[in-house]
């Protein structure tokens, strides 16, 4: 899986580009296996039912796979969520206590505030991540095997 970037844009892009090389391996592998099935015709050999009955594996364990991650994934955007909400709670609660205090407290209680507060950058970074994580079950597999039928139709 690609590291976790700091910049949301670049996570974006990393993920954008993941799918695109998915794409592009499923297209082959897509083309390849339904040449096999073609040639197969009624009596498909045993590589060849080896073959089809892995499509249907492969895509279950992928989709567990990926449903785990993302499942993983939002209980963990979830906590940070609850986390922050916690802390703006009782920044807000600094502020309130402070704004009988001096400007100094009062400005300090501010920026605890302000540093309190879930960015839209860290939620963004999170999703894609998640997306990232989502992804990657199905892009192993899609990439294995077009590897995989790349060097059985070089043969």
């Amino acid at each position: 899986m690609t590291k976790p970037t700091q910049d949301p844009f670049m996570a974006w892009n990393e993920l954008a580009q993941k799918t695109q090389e998915m794409w592009l391996d499923s297209a082959f592998v897509f083309s390849q296996r339904t040449q096999r099935m073609a040639q197969a015709g009624v009596n498909p050999s045993e590589a060849d039912q080896q073959e089809m009955s892995q499509m249907g594996l492969e895509k279950l364990e992928a989709v567990g796979e990926s449903s785990l991650a993302a499942w993983q994934h939002l209980g963990q955007m979830q906590q940070a969520m609850w986390n922050s909400a916690l802390q703006q709670t009782q920044a807000a609660m600094g502020m309130v206590a402070a704004s009988v205090g001096s400007p100094q407290e009062q400005a300090a209680a501010q920026q605890a505030y302000q540093y309190s507060v879930l960015s839209p950058d860290h939620l963004a970074e999170a999703a894609a991540n998640m997306a990232h994580a989502v992804l990657h079950p199905v892009h192993k597999r899609t990439a294995e095997n077009a590897e995989r039928l790349k060097k059985e139709s070089e043969k």
